[in-house]
């Protein structure tokens, strides 16, 4: 009677893992006839469910890295809008090439089969690179590369990777440069003000002395004299009413 029980529980947690495993493979094929026929989200949903069923199904990780990479393009290019409105296209696009690269590193990561390897860091290389992560990208295309030497798809990525990463850190010293250098002129500037701030307090004339004095032109000059020698006239003629001796005003 006791054999007979345990016998009826290993029965039936057999069926339950086959009914498991039938789960997951069912899903899994759902996605990839989704994304055959460009229902890509779909797809990515039918994968989530695979490895809702089986959270270590390789084959599940490997294809919701392809889907999510393939939505990332179309969000990027304009064909699909962004999953959240209020992000621009290169944003979500971004933040999307990073989920895939997430799924292809725990592919790399879990497997033991060199070809699944070589192809799942060969992938992550694609995302970091859509990504401009390229000292990212270059770390992914070596792993791949040494798995397969003779992958040519792999080296030419790797050549373009190492090249946008130069382009990138030459960029940044540049940036550096300026930013320092302008901070420097900056330092300066503060430093020649304070010193003339302290020199204008030693001696508080040296303002007026060193203001420079307008010019007048000669028209100015002459309509100035001529406006004097009027009020000269007005003021001897008023003085000569009054008794007053005049004054001559000099100019």
């Amino acid at each position: 009677m006791q054999k007979h029980s345990i016998y009826i529980t290993i029965t039936l947690s057999i069926l339950t893992s086959m009914s498991i495993a039938q789960d997951e493979k069912k899903a899994l094929r759902n996605g990839n006839e989704s994304y055959s026929v460009g229902k890509h989200t779909e797809a990515a949903n039918s994968y989530k469910r695979s490895l809702k069923e089986k959270q270590d199904y390789y084959k599940a990780n490997f294809n919701l890295g392809d889907a999510y990479y393939k939505i990332a393009d179309l969000v990027r290019t304009g064909k699909m809008q962004p999953p959240n409105k209020r992000m621009t296209a290169d944003s979500a696009a971004n933040l999307i090439y990073e989920q895939a690269a997430e799924q292809f590193d725990v592919v790399a990561k879990s497997v033991s089969n060199p070809d699944t390897i070589q192809k799942a860091w060969h992938n992550y290389g694609n995302a970091k690179l859509m990504q401009k992560s390229y000292e990212d990208a270059v770390l992914g295309y070596k792993k791949a590369l040494k798995l397969n030497p003779k992958d040519e798809d792999t080296r030419y990525n790797l050549a373009y990777a190492q090249r946008e990463l130069k382009k990138q850190q030459d960029q940044q010293k540049k940036n550096d440069k300026d930013k320092k250098d302008e901070n420097k002129d900056k330092k300066d500037e503060k430093k020649d003000q304070g010193e003339k701030d302290k020199e204008d307090i030693k001696n508080p004339n040296n303002k007026d002395q060193q203001a420079p004095q307008p010019q007048m032109s000669k028209e100015q000059a002459e309509k100035m004299l001529n406006a004097l020698k009027n009020d000269e006239k007005k003021m001897q003629s008023l003085r000569k009413k009054k008794g007053d001796p005049g004054q001559k005003v000099k100019v």
